[in-house]
């Protein structure tokens, strides 16, 4: 079957596109074409598709639109706003009225006969405009998954570890209550993000991503190692780091529909994880028994020093972890939901 496909990367190639239909439509041995190839069988937009064409797309083929992130969540109107008229520029688009971006997002689903998202509070927001939803969660299987014990002598017990993109960085001052690690030493918060980061639609006002950091956080007690996104690195330094931190400042948006794809990493990667309140963690973290969500920096700084303080509870909870990511993440679940989201026998 050929699947018409217009994804999150220019060349289809993005974190997004592998680790979603592009991985289900190899193990299932389905030919990718151009969203607009008239051979299609079934076609898949994306949120980083030329929305403005679609919107308004007629076509006999099954529409379906994919949307990883909670970009019809409640947010700033005006950086809605911007985002729209961001994207109208990005695609070339001079025969579409300037919109939310939003607003042109739920224009698009309305047009198709679903949307595949990543959370269960996703799909819960799409019903609220009368769209038909699945959630289908991102393929891990290019991470390698730890097995075995995850102790040994190469972690450093003082070392936390963060991934993820820096506009998600500005939370990092949740941490700030963290005081020196055992021995007197400060902590080490290994960071990898995109070293290279725009304030405006990825191609406007850099920003210098360490001193963002530098400013949220007191280097007397946490030490900032930041490194380029690599999929080397993610597993080189997920291996140094003793505890997985995800804190999150702000629960609109983006955020509060955020799914649990992070969070599984990081288990996935043998660590431990602390996060902050959002819907899909608590969910998530209240499923696999593990008492690793943090209400406010006071929190934070407890829960941390005690995790980091015992290898027993480090333990524990990476148990449990492993006992959920097997109940929970299984990649052959994954592809059958893909199966039926997509009506494919």
């Amino acid at each position: 079957m050929k699947i018409g496909y217009e994804g999150y990367s220019p060349e289809n190639n993005g974190i997004a596109d592998r680790r979603r239909i592009l991985y289900w439509a190899e193990e299932r041995h389905h030919e990718i074409v151009n969203s607009r190839n008239p051979d299609a069988d079934i076609i898949v937009i994306t949120s980083s598709a030329d929305l403005t064409y679609w919107a308004q797309a007629k076509t006999t083929k099954p529409l379906i639109l994919d949307v990883v992130d909670g970009l019809i969540g409640e947010q700033n109107p005006v950086k809605d706003f911007v985002r729209g008229v961001g994207h109208i520029n990005s695609h070339h688009t001079t025969s579409f009225k300037l919109k939310k971006f939003s607003d042109t997002l739920i224009l698009v689903a309305k047009n198709c006969n679903s949307v595949i998202c990543s959370s269960l509070e996703q799909v819960q927001e799409w019903r609220k405009h009368g769209v038909k939803a699945f959630d289908i969660l991102d393929f891990h299987e290019e991470i390698p998954r730890a097995l075995g014990c995850f102790e040994n002598s190469e972690k450093n017990s003082d070392s936390l570890f963060w991934e993820g993109l820096p506009p998600t960085i500005q939370s990092m001052t949740l941490l700030k209550l963290l005081k020196s690690g055992d021995h007197s030493r400060p902590y080490t918060l290994n960071v990898l993000t995109k070293l290279e980061y725009y304030k405006y639609m990825n191609r406007y006002i850099k920003l210098d991503v360490l001193r963002i950091l530098e400013k949220q956080i007191d280097s007397k007690s946490i030490k900032i190692n930041l490194m380029e996104w690599t999929p080397d690195n993610l597993v080189e330094w997920a291996n140094n780091s003793s505890i997985g931190v995800i804190p999150v400042h702000a629960f609109k948006g983006y955020n509060h529909l955020k799914a649990e794809n992070r969070l599984l990493i990081m288990w996935r990667l043998g660590l431990p994880v602390l996060t902050s309140a959002l819907p899909s963690y608590v969910r998530t973290m209240k499923d696999a028994g593990i008492p690793g969500i943090c209400h406010n920096e006071k929190e934070w700084a407890t829960k941390v020093t005690q995790l980091n303080r015992s290898v027993s509870l480090r333990q524990e909870h990476m148990g449990k972890a492993q006992e959920y990511l097997d109940r929970k993440h299984r990649a052959e679940d994954l592809m059958e939901k893909w199966d039926f989201a997509l009506g494919v026998n």
